[in-house]
């Protein structure tokens, strides 16, 4: 990761120099926000602004499916980064000590990276209103109530109106802390990595109509009898061997993007792709074999 940046200044030194703080809070931000509107979050609940330390992290998330997907950061990084120091300010400025870094694009790898190096008692992440929602929050508020067992708390904000505005807080969410259930133990511990029902369809499809177009690609073959390859049976041969390829670059594709828990656009192309190539490919083969 990216060089840490510290937020202290001679007169509010770092709670992270002076001494361990005694409540730990990793502060995940797609936007910058009111430090009073975190600090008057956390006095609601009862937390002293003194003795907590903030870590946060800045992802350099794109605004649009195409960079977030193909990992164009360049430019985000930089936003990242500018994003990151303003946030430490305004934390500063109300008294609560902080030091952060940038992140990962993908906000969930970002927060799973900081729940690791950090430790921490509290997650609060900072996105955009769902009318504002980028590419890279969709479905993050449901991910991070069952990814993650501390408590969690995400804060909305809008875009800002103008150069150098900071928006205010308009709506704030919670989940509570819990334990790790038997099924995500089980989860974590068995060797293969859990499937979504449509890529258990495509990967039996794909099997099944892989063997399919086999046993066509042999009778379209032996039609002839005489010991040449017809032209629609070397047309069937090629679909059947495509058609495996294929599906073996999808199983493979899936269980890789399942382990490290991806579900972009590449995992739905994936999971839709072994569907899709075969059902066609064995209809244009019934098709060559029945004219």
């Amino acid at each position: 990761m990216p060089e840490t940046v510290s937020g202290e200044s001679s007169a509010n030194v770092s709670a992270f120099e002076t001494q361990e703080p005694t409540h730990r809070v990793l502060l995940v931000a797609d936007e910058v926000f009111r430090g009073s509107d975190l600090a008057d979050e956390l006095a609601a609940h009862g937390t002293d602004r003194g003795s907590i330390g903030v870590f946060v992290i800045s992802p350099a998330m794109t605004h649009s499916l195409i960079d977030q997907e193909l990992g164009n950061v360049d430019q985000t990084v930089i936003e990242a980064s500018d994003r990151l120091e303003t946030i430490l300010a305004e934390l500063r400025k109300v008294g609560i000590s902080a030091r952060g870094e940038v992140g990962d694009a993908d906000p969930m790898v970002a927060i799973g990276d900081g729940v690791r190096e950090f430790e921490p008692d509290q997650i609060m992440v900072v996105t955009h209103v769902d009318s504002e929602r980028e590419y890279a929050e969709k479905n993050l508020w449901d991910r991070l109530g069952t990814d993650f067992h501390a408590p969690v708390t995400q804060l909305k904000v809008p875009h800002p109106a103008g150069e150098g505005g900071i928006p205010a807080v308009e709506s704030v969410e919670h989940f509570s802390a819990h334990q790790r259930t038997e099924e995500e133990i089980q989860t974590e511990t068995r060797n293969f990595p859990p499937l979504k029902k449509m890529d258990i369809a495509g990967i039996l499809i794909g099997f099944i109509g892989t063997v399919a177009l086999g046993m066509v690609a042999v009778a379209v073959g032996t039609e002839d009898g005489g010991g040449n390859l017809s032209g629609s049976a070397a047309i069937v041969l090629l679909i059947a061997m495509g058609a495996f390829l294929i599906n073996v670059a999808h199983i493979v594709g899936l269980l890789f993007f399942e382990s490290v828990r991806y579900s972009g656009i590449w995992q739905k192309f994936m999971a839709r792709l072994s569907i899709g190539i075969t059902t066609i490919g064995l209809a244009v083969s019934l098709v060559l074999w029945l004219a």
